[in-house]
């Protein structure tokens, strides 16, 4: 038999002048039972306060986001059954961002971002604990 996923994703937000809230939540099931469905949720707070200089607005950035074990399809030879590609996680993450006057569209982030596995979790290189520090330009 063919195999078939379907995704189901609902999202919610709301924004004043300095504030916003977002929350998504999304839902995969497998055709066939043939892997336990996926829940994934992501969660963010952003604050803004205004600058009157080089810099239009200081942001802080909080976020949480959540997934199940997730398979994209990929089989195990032997068994036949699919494979776990992305494992159940949780993550925690905090940050700055500095957005550059209206000139030049631009922010500069600086974030730290916490993964929680357990114990049976093997993470990907690029889903461990970090800092980031970003250049962001919107054209």
């Amino acid at each position: 038999a063919e195999l078939y996923f379907n995704m189901y994703d609902a999202e919610i937000y709301y924004e004043t002048d300095r504030f916003h809230l977002e929350s998504e939540y999304l839902y995969k099931t497998y055709g066939h039972d043939s892997f336990k469905n996926m829940h994934s949720i992501n969660s963010f707070a952003v604050y803004d306060i205004p600058l009157p200089k080089f810099f239009h607005k200081m942001s802080f950035l909080a976020r949480y986001d959540m997934m199940t074990d997730h398979s994209d399809g990929k089989m195990d030879e032997t068994t036949k059954a699919l494979i776990i590609n992305d494992y159940a996680r949780h993550r925690v993450t905090g940050g700055i961002t500095l957005s550059l006057s209206k000139a030049f569209i631009a922010d500069l982030r600086l974030n730290f971002e916490k993964y929680f596995y357990k114990n049976s979790g093997v993470p990907k290189e690029s889903e461990r604990d970090k800092i980031l520090i970003e250049f962001m330009t919107r054209f």
